[in-house]
C-alpha cells in the first residue's frame, strides 16, 4: 500500500555569535553558497556527535548530500540523510542460565534515519515526520553539528532551526483577542522573506545592527490590533518563525483573562504515494521522477506556510 511521505516545517535562522574578538564582516553567514557549503561539509564523517544517555551510546551523523539545482524552475533543493546509530544499548540479556542485565553493541551499528530537504530560496527545513526520531533530540544534535562546521569553516554565524508554527496559529490567536494586553517574543531579522506588514520592523532592525530582539509589548488597555503596528508585525514574524522559543500572549476573550503560550509545535505537511520514493531519492538523484518529486514537497511547503501572508490571513 501506498504511504504518505510526512514532514514537518523549520525556518532556517542565521545566528551570529556573540564574540570581543568578532572578525571582519566576511566570516559571517550571508550567502547562500555559505549554506550550502555548510551542508555539503557537514555530511562527512569528521562532523558526527556522538550522544551518551543513562542506558545508551548513539551516533548522530548527515549523509548523502545533494544538490537540486536547476531541477525545479526558481527554486533550488537540496537534500541530506540524518541518522541516528545505536553504538551500544543496556537492556536486558538471555544467558544459558537465565536472563541479567547487560550491555550489547552491535558492529556496524544499526541506524534510524530521516530525510531533510532545504528549500534555499525560501530558508525553509523540511524533516520527515520519523516515527522514531521524532520523538527524540534530533534537532539539538543536527544544530551542534551545523556549529562544528561552521567553526571549521572559520564562519562567526551558525544556524538555528525554529518550528515554522501551524498556518494561522500565532496571527490567528492574536486576532483573537478582543483585548491583547501584552506579546511578548525574541524576534530574529528575516531573512529572505519579508511582508508588507513586516518591511518596517526588518527596515529598524537593519539599521540598527540588531539581529536578534526580544519585545514584551504591554498595555492594560490594550495593544493595537492595526496591521501597519507593531504588536501584528511581531505576530507576523513569529509566524513566519522569525524567532527563538515560543510567544506569549495576554489579553481578554469572551470577558475572561487568558494567558496563552504558542509556537513550539512545527507544521506538517503529507504528501501521498511519495514516502518510498523518497525514502531512496539521495541514491538515486538523477531518477526521471526526481523533478515530480520535488516539485510536489516544493508546493506543499508552499500550501502550509504560504509566501504571501496577505493570501494567508484572508
Amino acid at each position: 500500500m501506498a504511504r504518505k511521505f510526512n514532514f514537518d516545517l523549520y525556518r532556517l535562522n542565521i545566528v551570529d555569535l556573540v564574540d570581543l574578538f568578532m572578525p571582519d564582516q566576511s566570516s559571517l553567514i550571508r550567502r547562500d553558497e555559505d549554506l550550502v557549503k555548510i551542508f555539503e561539509v557537514a555530511c562527512t564523517p569528521e562532523f558526527d556527535k556522538e550522544q551518551v544517555t543513562s542506558t545508551a551510546k548513539f551516533k548522530w551523523s548527515l549523509r548523502y548530500f545533494s544538490d537540486y539545482n536547476d531541477f525545479i524552475p526558481d527554486r533550488r533543493m537540496l537534500s541530506a540523510v540524518l541518522a541516528r546509530s545505536v553504538l551500544e544499548k543496556d537492556g536486558l540479556i538471555v544467558t544459558d542460565d537465565g536472563i541479567s542485565e547487560g550491555s550489547s553493541a552491535s558492529n556496524p551499528p544499526l541506524a534510524s534515519t530521516m530525510i531533510v530537504f532545504f528549500d534555499l530560496n525560501r530558508h525553509l527545513i523540511a524533516v520527515e515526520h520519523s516515527g522514531e526520531l521524532s520523538q527524540v533530540s534530533w534537532k539539538d544534535h543536527l544544530e551542534k553539528i551545523f556549529d562544528d562546521v561552521s567553526l571549521s569553516l572559520g564562519k562567526a554565524s551558525t544556524i538555528k532551526l525554529e518550528p515554522v508554527p501551524e498556518k494561522h496559529e500565532i496571527i490567528g490567536l492574536f486576532k483573537s483577542f478582543d483585548r491583547i494586553t501584552r506579546i511578548k517574543a525574541t524576534l530574529r531579522i528575516p531573512n529572505p522573506e519579508l511582508t508588507r506588514y513586516t518591511q518596517s520592523l526588518f527596515d529598524d532592525l537593519k539599521a540598527s545592527n540588531v539581529r536578534e530582539y526580544t519585545q514584551d509589548m504591554k498595555n492594560p488597555g490594550g495593544l493595537s490590533k492595526e496591521e501597519n503596528a507593531r504588536p501584528f508585525a511581531t505576530a507576523v514574524l513569529a509566524q513566519q518563525g522569525y524567532k527563538t522559543g515560543d510567544v506569549q500572549m495576554e489579553g481578554y476573550r469572551n470577558d475572561d483573562f487568558e494567558k496563552v503560550v504558542s509556537g513550539s509545535n512545527a507544521s506538517r505537511g503529507a504528501i501521498n504515494s511519495l514516502k518510498h520514493f523518497v525514502r531512496g531519492l539521495s541514491a538515486n538523484a538523477k531518477a526521471k521522477e526526481t523533478k515530480k518529486a520535488l516539485s510536489e514537497i516544493a508546493k506543499e511547503i508552499d500550501r502550509i506556510h504560504p509566501l504571501d501572508l496577505q493570501a494567508e490571513n484572508e
